[in-house]
């Protein structure tokens, strides 16, 4: 028997069967209440609800999954491992395996065994598993009538022979342990049951008889002194004898005779669902002190319970995520409160620590979201059973659907909305095609096509997306006026103009966060300076140029400013860089392969630019010859280093003579230009050079 007192070391040593009952005295102590913090639908009478409390020794993350009882189309089941009991599978997988929307995990097991939960359960229908014989634990039970209790549970069992004769089950799919308070080994001097769902062709003790019973209550086969080497077939039973119960078997239940088989749960309530549990955790609506043994169970933890309310119709599931960065985990006597703050009558313990874990189908996500991380996020801990909820319902149209998009804007910016997931009235999720979405304007204050939106007033506007089925989600959009931007900019299709010209333009405004944006012509006010013309939503017509060279449209908002220059067809506008190879003819850019250079103190820039570009002509055959510039009537002689120019036919002196840069004859612009009758501006922040001449 040293094995067995081995065993039982451990099972001690689980607080899983302890014996001694202890009052738990810690205080929570809490700081502040706890609060939800989000909540959201994910199946016909379930709703996920996300709580958060700062207590004394940490914060902690409440995942809770609220049922209301009073709703036909709750589908709540319990899953056993990947199957069968003795095959367990991580909250995940089970999840993944089922299709279930949320779950959790449930009973308590002994992980040194070979994987029964300890109290009862009902898998598919069929009684699973029958309790402990363990004073002071609790399990959860729902009736066919739909009505949630938590209360101590036993099982009555029974195996009536063909004479008569009759001895009593002591449990169907248990492992080994012992009874509380008597401490009797549940396989010695007794019957046990296995049925199909038990999923290992290990029982029990192995040296232990086994008798083989068919769907029909015959007894098929008897294996004396050893158990049969293969799992309960399916709809068969496979009863584990030993001693007195043996010794039943033996007189009165030979080969071929019949047996009638009895097993039942007490109370007899017609139970659909049942899962078991530790001890109470809240009663009578009040945390209540922790009965059993808390030598392994103590302490900050990831926790799981069950909890009712007192008419039977609201069944809550709760997980305290525990030793993670965001959530320390709860003591038992926290538990107890937070079921005291949620309403409900009375609560028990579910297997907690490493075992704690829930996944939840967000609302209109089509994947498992783990909610609550494993204790101290480590690996998922296989486990005997889980706590699952389904969504059986047809699937319909669209009902609500959820959305991206601003909450502020400014006037004239155009923004998109978007659709991320849908869903129908039972909470399935639904697939998105944006096609089948659109956008109006409630207030009036902007204009809209398809998810497209564009703000033209300023003001509180409210945005409606209605989906093809007539679903709606409303937004809030403030719409703010110039105090959003920093500057305006504005871009034309075209810079060199004459009159009749119609100039379309293009708004831009840098918001305070820097971006820049397209804004919409409309919200702005258009002229046209220098220039005569008019318009508006940024069309400008040019009625008449006059004798200027440039012009301009201007866009205002309130205060802020934009413009865009223009240029008159009847002149060449040339703009060049200092120190950069791009220039500006007429509005259109070309490359230098030699930019223009300051040398003393003189812009130099290439002299066939300044002339060919604008129309006038150049001859220099070498360096020894004058170069011979004509352009608009005037004729300029000059050679290279020396500072003397001929001037339609006078001499005239410069301070800087034309030179060779790179290959390129370079002259001082502000000479040759204003020589050849151009008008020269020289702006110094941008160093850019403008030249404008007629044509």
């Amino acid at each position: 028997m040293k094995k067995i007192d081995f065993i039982k070391k451990i099972l001690q040593h689980t607080a899983i069967l302890g014996i001694a009952s202890a009052l738990f005295v810690g205080a929570v102590m809490a700081e502040d209440a706890p609060y939800k913090t989000g909540e959201e639908p994910i199946a016909p009478g379930v709703i996920h609800e996300s709580h958060y409390w700062n207590t004394n020794y940490g914060p902690i993350r409440f995942e809770v999954l609220k049922c209301d009882l009073n709703n036909p189309n709750l589908d709540l089941r319990l899953v056993a491992g990947q199957g069968e009991y003795t095959e367990r599978a991580t909250v995940p997988a089970m999840a993944q395996n089922t299709g279930a929307v949320a779950m959790l995990n449930g009973d308590f097991f002994n992980m040194a065994l070979q994987g029964a939960p300890i109290g009862p359960s009902l898998i598919n229908g069929q009684l699973a598993s029958s309790p402990a014989v363990i004073e002071g634990i609790y399990s959860l039970g729902i009736t066919a009538d739909n009505t949630a209790s938590i209360e101590a549970m036993s099982y009555n069992g029974s195996v009536t022979a063909a004479d008569g004769a009759s001895f009593p089950i002591d449990g169907l799919n248990k492992t080994y342990y012992w009874h509380d308070p008597s401490g009797q080994e549940s396989h010695t001097n007794t019957i046990q049951m296995y049925n199909d769902l038990w999923g290992s062709s290990s029982r029990g003790h192995s040296t232990n008889t086994e008798v083989l019973i068919g769907a029909d209550g015959t007894v098929e086969q008897i294996s004396r002194g050893a158990t049969f080497p293969f799992e309960v077939p399916d709809g068969k039973t496979i009863l584990q004898v030993n001693g007195i119960g043996e010794t039943f078997i033996n007189a009165h239940c030979p080969i071929g005779s019949k047996v009638q088989i009895t097993s039942q749960i007490i109370p007899d309530k017609n139970w659909k669902f049942l899962v078991g549990g530790h001890a109470l955790l809240a009663d009578n609506g009040q945390m209540v002190p922790y009965y059993k043994d808390l030598s392994s169970l103590a302490g900050v933890r990831a926790r799981t319970a069950a909890a009712v309310s007192q008419d039977g119709k609201t069944l809550w599931f709760v997980c305290a995520e525990g030793r993670t960065n965001r959530s320390v985990g709860a003591q038992l006597s926290t538990m107890g409160y937070f079921m005291e703050y949620l309403g409900a009558w009375r609560a028990v313990n579910l297997d907690g620590g490493g075992s704690t874990t829930m996944v939840v189908q967000h609302l209109g996500d089509n994947n498992l979201s783990t909610v609550v991380a494993p204790e101290g996020n480590g690996a998922l801990r296989p486990v005997v059973n889980g706590i699952g909820i389904y969504n059986s319902t047809p699937v319909g149209d669209v009902a609500g659907f959820s959305t991206t998009g601003p909450d502020t804007m400014v006037v004239g910016e155009t923004r998109s909305f978007g659709v991320t997931k849908a869903w129908d009235a039972n909470y399935h999720a639904l697939g998105v095609n944006t096609a089948d979405y659109s956008i109006t304007s409630v207030n009036g204050l902007g204009a809209s096509a398809g998810l497209n939106y564009v703000a033209l007033q300023t003001g509180a506007e409210t945005v409606n997306i209605t989906n093809s089925s007539g679903a709606t989600v409303s937004r809030n959009v403030n719409i703010i006026g110039e105090e959003g931007l920093t500057s305006l900019r504005v871009e034309t299709n075209q810079f060199m103009v004459s009159d009749g010209s119609v100039v379309q333009a293009t708004l831009y405004g840098t918001k305070k966060d820097g971006t820049e944006v397209l804004l919409d012509p409309r919200v702005v006010d258009w002229s046209v300076e220098g220039f005569t013309g008019s318009g508006d939503n940024g069309y400008m017509t040019i009625t008449s140029t006059g004798n200027l060279a440039n012009g301009a449209i201007v866009a205002t908002l309130g205060n802020l400013r934009g413009e865009a220059l223009l240029g008159n067809n009847a002149y060449n506008l040339l703009d060049l860089y200092v120190g950069n190879s791009t220039y500006w003819l007429n509005g259109t850019s070309y490359t230098l392969d030699q930019p223009p250079v300051i040398i003393n103190d003189r812009t130099m820039v290439p002299l066939r630019l300044i002339t060919e570009a604008l129309g006038g002509q150049v001859e220099w055959t070498n360096n020894d010859e004058p170069i011979l510039i004509d352009y608009n009537g005037h004729h300029i002689e000059l050679k290279i280093d020396d500072t003397t120019a001929v001037v339609d036919g006078s001499a005239v002196e410069t301070d800087t003579a034309a030179q060779l840069v790179g290959n390129r004859t370079l002259v001082p612009i502000r000479f040759v230009s204003e020589h050849l009758g151009m008008d020269v501006v020289y702006d110094h922040p941008t160093r850019c050079v403008s030249i404008c001449a007629l044509k």
